[in-house]
Protein backbone atom coordinates (compact mmCIF):
# COMPACT_ATOMS: atom_id res chain seq x y z
CA UNK A 1 0.00 0.00 0.00
CA UNK A 2 1.52 3.60 -1.31
CA UNK A 3 1.44 6.71 1.23
CA UNK A 4 0.06 9.70 -0.30
CA UNK A 5 1.42 12.59 0.58
CA UNK A 6 -0.70 15.44 1.17
CA UNK A 7 1.15 17.61 -1.67
CA UNK A 8 0.32 14.41 -4.19
CA UNK A 9 -3.04 14.68 -2.72
CA UNK A 10 -3.61 18.30 -3.41
CA UNK A 11 -1.87 18.13 -6.91
CA UNK A 12 -4.89 15.20 -8.07
CA UNK A 13 -7.35 17.56 -6.53
CA UNK A 14 -5.67 20.29 -8.83
CA UNK A 15 -5.57 18.32 -11.72
CA UNK A 16 -9.43 16.86 -11.21
CA UNK A 17 -10.95 19.95 -10.99
CA UNK A 18 -8.89 21.20 -13.90
CA UNK A 19 -10.05 18.35 -16.06
CA UNK A 20 -13.79 18.69 -14.62
CA UNK A 21 -13.38 22.49 -15.82
CA UNK A 22 -12.14 21.37 -19.19
CA UNK A 23 -14.92 18.99 -19.86
CA UNK A 24 -17.61 21.79 -18.87
CA UNK A 25 -16.26 23.95 -21.47
CA UNK A 26 -15.70 21.34 -24.54
CA UNK A 27 -19.24 20.24 -23.48
CA UNK A 28 -20.83 23.51 -23.29
CA UNK A 29 -19.17 24.56 -26.32
CA UNK A 30 -20.89 21.65 -28.21
CA UNK A 31 -23.96 22.18 -26.82
CA UNK A 32 -23.58 26.11 -28.12
CA UNK A 33 -22.44 24.59 -31.54
CA UNK A 34 -25.28 22.03 -31.57
CA UNK A 35 -27.92 24.68 -31.11
CA UNK A 36 -26.07 27.17 -33.37
CA UNK A 37 -26.62 24.95 -36.68
CA UNK A 38 -29.76 22.84 -35.63
CA UNK A 39 -31.34 25.78 -37.80
CA UNK A 40 -29.50 25.71 -40.73
CA UNK A 41 -29.45 22.22 -40.35
CA UNK A 42 -33.38 21.89 -40.59
CA UNK A 43 -33.64 24.26 -43.20
CA UNK A 44 -30.97 22.08 -45.53
CA UNK A 45 -32.83 18.50 -44.44
CA UNK A 46 -36.05 20.42 -45.13
CA UNK A 47 -34.56 21.76 -49.00
CA UNK A 48 -33.06 18.19 -49.91
CA UNK A 49 -36.63 16.60 -48.83
CA UNK A 50 -38.69 18.60 -51.03
CA UNK A 51 -36.31 18.61 -53.93
CA UNK A 52 -37.08 14.95 -53.69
Amino acid sequence: MTVVTPRVARARKVLTALFATACVVVFGAAVLGALYGLPGLIDEVWRLWEES
